[in-house]
Order: structure tokens, then sequence, then C-alpha cells
């Protein structure tokens, strides 16, 4: 008998006996198999892509493809880190699938990983229900950064990490104005970052109760406009730690 002959349940009993890249593969197959595959891989929420493992692959945009249209629509949290010497294609391949499929993402790391304007404008899609947002290391600029962070109205983050990106002097604050909802901002070793450049931008963010500007060569020369005002704004963040499902 074809499998394709058999009934839902059917099916079902028999795609529970593959392992997870089995099922990647399977749902390439057609339609019906996807929808299949996505139902068994639903229950991974939280999926950190191996970076290593994927650009071992021979095949690795067929890999990503299945990745991303079997897991995407479900996944509340993705982690991936590149290295600042990566296969450019493969990078642009993550940012797309990310921005196409992952509609639902409450969480995004992305580490150690040069990402352009171009990334970041595409990225930009996901932040309508993004709550937590890491690009540590990242090289990031002023003029990327501002864009991206604008380019939301209500922008929905509740925590922003930034950490170690040393191009950023604190220019993207100015006409931020959309971070009502932000709670905690990671800014360490941001060693150029000009803290004075968050004045006007602290005043808009009202919920901001933390903030780790570890290792800003401006600090001292600015640490009291954490209490201007009668701001509250305490040193030091404590950002969420998920657990993930690793694959590639």
């Amino acid at each position: 008998m074809d499998l394709l002959e058999l009934d839902e349940d059917s099916l079902m009993e028999i795609f529970s006996y593959f392992n997870f890249n089995e099922l990647l593969a399977l749902s390439a197959v057609c339609l019906r198999f996807l929808h299949l595959c996505q139902r068994h891989l639903r229950k991974i929420r939280h999926f950190e892509l191996d970076y290593r493992s994927v650009v071992g692959r021979e095949h690795y945009p067929d890999y990503l493809r299945n990745v991303f249209t079997s897991l995407g629509p479900t996944l509340e949290a993705f982690r991936f880190s590149g290295g600042y010497i990566m296969d450019e294609r493969l990078k642009q391949l993550i940012v797309d699938g990310l921005a196409t499929h992952c509609t639902n993402l409450r969480h995004l790391t992305i580490n150690y990983t040069i990402l352009n304007a171009h990334h970041l404008q595409s990225l930009a899609a996901l932040l309508d229900t993004l709550q937590h947002l890491d690009l540590g290391r990242c090289d990031l600029t002023d003029d990327g950064l501002g864009a991206f962070l604008r380019s939301a109205r209500p922008l929905r983050l509740v925590t922003l990490a930034v950490p170690g990106n040393s191009n950023l002097l604190g220019a993207f604050f100015k006409d931020w104005t959309s971070a009502e909802r932000l709670e905690q901002l990671d800014l360490s070793y941001c060693h150029s970052l000009n803290v004075q450049e968050m004045d006007e931008f602290l005043c808009h963010a009202s919920r901001l109760v933390a903030v780790d500007v570890t290792g800003s060569l401006w600090l001292q020369r600015n640490k009291d406009i954490f209490r201007k005002d009668g701001r509250s704004v305490t040193m030091g963040t404590k950002l969420p730690v998920l657990e993930y499902y690793k694959a590639g």
C-alpha cells in the first residue's frame, strides 16, 4: 500500500517513529507530509541552529528551507551564533527564513554574526511579535540599529541586548520614541557608547528599570543620568534564559 493512501491517524503513528532529520526530509515530499511533520515538530518551541553542522551539509539551502517551513510557524524562540567570518549565502538564507516563516517568534538571539542594514531591514518583519531580542557582537552601527528599532510601532520589546557592539556611539537613541514597553537594556562592552545620548530616550522608556553599560568609557562622566528627573534605573540586567533544542 502507498503511504499516501493511509488515513491521517495511521500516518501520524508511522511518522512518530522518525527522528528530527528524517521528519525534515519527509516534509519536502508533499504538502500533506509537511502538515504531518509540522504537527510532530510543533513541540519544539525553542530552537537553536547549529552553524557548524549546517555549513558542512552539501545541500544546506534545502535543509534550511525544510527547517523554517516545518518549525517556523510555531517557534517561540530561535538562537544562532555564526561567527564573524561565515558563509554569506547561508546567513542570508537564515535571515530570510526567519522573516518569512517565524511569524510568532517571541525571543530572537543572534550572536557573533555581522548584520548589516539589509539584514536588519529583513528582520524588522519580526518586531510585531518579538519581546526579547539579543544581537550581541553583531557589528551593529547606529544608523542600522536606529532604523531597525524605529521601524515598528508599537515596539513590543521588553528586553533588548546589544552587548559587544563596539561601533555603537549612541546616536541610534535619537528619535527612538517607541520603547514604552522596554524594561531591560544591555549595552555592556559597547566601549564607545556615549551614555549622554540616552537622555531624551529615557524620557520615553518609562518602564525601563535596568540597564547594563559595563565597559562604557563615558559612564563615569554621565553616571547620574539614570537618576535624573526622578528616574530609578538600576545597574545590571537579568535577561531571560531559555533551554533550546539544538540541531543542524
